[in-house]
């Protein structure tokens, strides 16, 4: 997840969702036990993630358990898509509709002490963002599935994807043909967060906002220092927030630019600009490159030469479907209790992640899941040197997403 910006105060501004749960599925009692048969096997495989991080693009260990897991459970596995991507196929004994569930397996660099028994074996690398967590919560899921086989209306796709830290993944996995071959009807993940154990976060529409990147080059100005600085100021001018601010859902109309000057170095004799541009809309993303395209263009002149590199959607944001998040909810409202759900009541501008390149294609749900446990003194902080998830986690995710894959299918 592409966020360093997470407070506790923001994530905790939520308001308790509404709405009659509606009733758990038949077959979500035969998933539970097969679920709590394998606890102890998927709490191992979680710490053995744990203790084996991979980054983004190098995921190849990670992969190659997972896969293993899918065939050893009857699925049909493809390996190696977009990079170390792993997807797997159940097909149900009855018709239905086709489901997925994604989960991305990187981990990221960081030197600060691991402060778990099953700390990181490798120097410099950890899962401080929960990737480890949601490995085991797929794996967990497509075992679980696989008992109740026979008796499934439909079919389910397990994602399970690469280079989500650098936003990669999802992109390279949908260009390498992940739903070429069988294209679900929505898609479903969870991304952990310091919320208690047992309690999940989502909102309809915009969950996290998109990113654009650009690039200014100075090639040529009497001043190349100061234009390179002038063009830093104007792309910053754009910003409608600025800093760690957070906003409501419904308001997405806010735009949020990063950039830093580069000065020449080595063979590279320019000065340049780079930045980031964080938005929620594709209404606000027109708007804004033709901002920065005419704020470029003012800067040019006969003596001043500029080249402008822009890149829509490096970053797609999440954009959760309204409709399914309401069944979604109920859903897991009917296998956690009601109120286990809550609605996000602000976002930040600069947390992004790239599950909405699948959303593109398919409508979808992102709930944040709830790692914390106060009781231990401990806080799922993604990105932060002591986070620390509950491991109980694992199931609750699980069962969660499994009450809402089965409404979906069974719903159809």
């Amino acid at each position: 997840m592409r966020a360093r910006r997470w407070s506790i105060s923001t994530l905790v501004l939520v308001s308790l969702s509404a709405g009659d749960a509606q009733a758990q599925s038949a077959l979500l009692s035969p998933f539970t036990e097969k679920l709590e048969a394998d606890r102890a096997t998927l709490i191992e495989l979680r710490r053995d993630i744990h203790r084996h991080p991979e980054t983004s693009g190098k995921e190849e260990r990670t992969a190659g358990l997972v896969a293993e897991r899918l065939r050893a459970a009857g699925y049909e596995v493809r390996t190696g898509v977009g990079g170390h991507g792993v997807i797997g196929v159940l097909r149900g004994g009855k018709p239905g509709p086709i489901v997925a569930y994604r989960a991305d397996m990187d981990a990221v660099p960081s030197d600060d002490p691991d402060p778990v028994e099953f700390r990181s074996l490798t120097p410099g690398v950890r899962h401080i963002c929960g990737h480890d967590v949601h490995t085991t919560i797929g794996v967990a899921m497509a075992q679980g599935f696989a008992s109740i086989k026979d008796l499934l209306p439909g079919t389910v796709i397990f994602l399970f994807q690469p280079a989500e830290e650098n936003a990669t993944g999802a992109k390279a996995m949908l260009a390498d043909g992940a739903f070429e071959r069988l294209k679900p009807d929505a898609i479903f993940a969870v991304h952990t967060a310091p919320f208690p154990v047992g309690h999940l976060v989502t909102a309809p529409g915009v969950l996290m906002s998109g990113r654009d990147l650009v690039r200014v080059t100075v090639q040529r100005a009497p001043d190349e220092a100061a234009t390179a600085n002038a063009v830093r100021d104007r792309l910053l001018a754009l910003s409608t927030v600025t800093g760690p601010q957070v906003l409501a859902p419904s308001t997405p109309d806010f735009v949020f630019v990063q950039a830093q000057v580069v000065a020449p170095s080595g063979a590279d004799t320019t000065y340049a600009v780079e930045g980031s541009i964080s938005m929620a809309s594709q209404q606000v993303r027109s708007r804004t490159h033709e901002a920065v395209t005419a704020a470029i263009a003012e800067l040019r002149g006969d003596d001043t030469v500029l080249a402008l590199q822009y890149e829509e959607l490096n970053i797609a944001g999440v954009d959760n479907d309204t409709e399914l998040v309401k069944r979604a909810t109920s859903a897991v409202d009917s296998v956690l209790g009601a109120g286990s759900v809550s609605m996000l009541e602000q976002v930040v501008p600069a947390f992004s992640e790239d599950f909405g390149s699948f959303q593109a294609q398919v409508p979808g749900v992102m709930f944040f899941l709830g790692v914390s446990n106060p009781e231990k003194g401990t806080v799922g902080m993604p990105h932060s040197p002591g986070y620390v998830a509950d491991e109980e986690s694992i199931l609750v995710g699980a069962k969660a997403m499994a009450a809402v894959l089965l409404d979906f299918l069974e719903s159809r």
